[in-house]
């Protein structure tokens, strides 16, 4: 998460630094435009997000926005793996994988607008709003001996107080098995960061976004055993963001 952040940071100095020096002059003719519409796709210290986002822009700095996203969350301490051959890998220790829904509002205001001849346009944003947290708990397949079957598996919730051996885990279970004890909390979210948009087309958006996100459910949710819980799940996140931009005036 920490080489996450810094390569945040710098890329956002560095995209900053770039596009003050191809600024040299003041757009001939900018398109106005009145509504914007972009889908993203992108990357975080705890897995991964995609998402939409719709907005107006009243004036030639300011926008307002509502969005809907989802995140896929996994403890930085969880690690991939499997004893046996045969068995699913699996991540010892781990209870629950969180799955975040997302519905909020936003602003975004430009800090350097894109030249007539090309460039990057960069804008700072917030938003935030409620969230819905999906936890799907850790099933695995136990092995057992009687001396009726001999050895054999069944499929258990994972037990740190019972299942404390790797010795007597095959594997994971099948994903289906996951759904049938799914933990459902309520929350809220909050995000900031900048966004450079680098389209050559004024009407379309194409965009990096950087910044951080910050989530908070309750009551609280045990991803690790044998760790605290956590009360918020806080990540650095980088994005691309691909969409297009509604004219005020349509033009043959």
């Amino acid at each position: 998460m920490r080489n996450l952040l810094i390569f945040v940071c710098f890329l956002g100095c560095v995209t900053t630094i770039l596009a003050q020096e191809i600024e040299v002059g003041e757009a001939e003719m900018e398109v106005i435009t009145i509504k914007e519409q972009n889908f993203f796709i992108g990357l975080n210290s705890s897995g991964f997000c995609v998402g939409f986002q719709q907005g107006k822009t009243p004036n030639a700095k300011d926008k307002y926005l509502w969005e809907i996203e989802f995140l896929y969350s996994i403890h930085h301490k969880a690690v991939l793996g499997r004893l046996y051959v045969e068995g699913r890998s699996y991540c010892f220790g781990k209870l629950y994988d969180l799955f975040f829904l997302r519905s909020g509002y936003g602003y975004q205001r430009i800090i350097t607008h894109k030249p007539y001849y090309g460039g990057v346009q960069i804008r700072y944003f917030v938003s935030g709003g409620a969230s819905i947290c999906f936890g799907l708990p850790t099933f695995l397949e136990i092995i057992k001996e009687d001396s009726i079957q001999g050895i054999y598996t069944e499929i258990e919730r994972y037990n740190p107080e019972l299942h404390n051996s790797v010795y007597d885990i095959l594997g994971a279970s099948p994903f289906i098995n996951r759904f049938h004890k799914i933990a459902v909390r309520p929350g809220f979210y909050a995000k900031a960061g900048l966004n450079f948009d680098f389209s050559k087309n004024p009407l379309k958006l194409q965009m990096l976004e950087v910044g951080v996100s910050i989530d908070m459910i309750f009551p609280f949710i045990q991803q690790m055993a044998f760790n605290r819980t956590k009360p918020f799940y806080f990540c650095g996140y980088v994005a691309y963001s691909f969409g297009k931009k509604k004219p005020r005036y349509e033009f043959e």
